[in-house]
């Protein structure tokens, strides 16, 4: 299996490719090099060429083997899933998979899968970043990654307690997916890249 995904990773809706390359780019022009898009959007493959060698990108939204195998032959270098069925991850092959989690237990389940890289934990919002302390504590956080409504404080707050990467999405990107206004995408970036910055130093 390959490297496992580390910091804060840009999970984007579904949208057209103009809007993709413009919220993008400016992402990137201001530090982020993670991305995720949903696996079923069609631009998939286009955002992968048009930004490949300037940044990873991974695929969300992934509930069957197929939908799986096919964001990998896109060029998905990782697989966030919706599920926890291990069948979906081992067909990611050597791409890691995360699969899906929401307590302790079913935390635990994941890691038990053979194929699973770790566990997707959502929706985050819901059970708060405190949920990363009580992972700690049970030697559980270090191969999870939250997802949902994250804003900057609890991205640090989980990568803080040991968690391997965090999701991050409308608290960052608002409308910017949409045809809102990118300049207001780049003012909110700051907070969130000087979460990573910190989390390097």
């Amino acid at each position: 299996m390959t490297s496992p995904v580390r910091g804060l990773i840009v999970c984007v809706p579904t949208a057209s490719l103009d809007d993709y390359v413009g919220a993008v780019e400016v992402l990137i022009q201001e530090g982020f090099t993670r991305f995720a898009l949903p696996a079923g959007a069609e631009a998939f493959r286009d955002v992968v060429m048009i930004f490949g060698r300037r940044a990873t990108f991974g695929a969300l939204r992934v509930g069957t083997a197929e939908q799986a195998a096919g964001a990998v032959e896109a060029g998905a270098t990782f697989v966030l899933a919706d599920v926890a069925d291990d069948e979906v991850a081992a067909a990611t092959g050597d791409v890691p998979c995360y699969l899906a989690a929401m307590t302790p237990t079913e935390v635990r389940a994941v890691y038990a899968a053979p194929s699973a890289a770790g566990a997707l934990i959502y929706p985050a919002d819901v059970v708060g970043h405190a949920l990363a302390a009580r992972l700690t504590e049970l030697g559980l956080v270090d191969r999870a990654i939250p997802m949902g409504g994250i804003g900057a404080y609890a991205a640090g707050e989980w990568l803080k307690a040991g968690a391997q990467a965090v999701c991050i999405d409308s608290t960052l990107l608002g409308d910017a997916f949409a045809g809102g206004s990118l300049t207001s995408l780049r003012d909110r970036c700051g907070s969130f890249i000087a979460v990573e910055k910190r989390q390097e130093a």
